[in-house]
């Protein structure tokens, strides 16, 4: 098992219901940690945008850390 740790950077498109659309790798640290971030973020629910009172698609970038304890 490899020793790696650090930060995997995402692009992602939260839709009007707070789901996760459109997630791509921005920053990259390591293949399977990459899918491991992807995996785990599709998972995640966020608090839509809005504007004049309305949900919407917003981009937003999330870091997923990896430590080694």
């Amino acid at each position: 098992m490899a020793n790696i740790q650090g930060r995997v950077v995402l692009w992602i498109i939260v839709n009007t219901q707070g789901m996760p659309e459109q997630i791509k790798i921005k920053k990259s640290l390591d293949p399977g940690l990459d899918q491991s971030a992807v995996e785990s973020v599709s998972h995640w629910r966020f608090a839509p945008a809005t504007k004049d009172g309305q949900p919407v698609a917003a981009m937003i970038n999330v870091e997923v850390n990896f430590r080694l304890y």
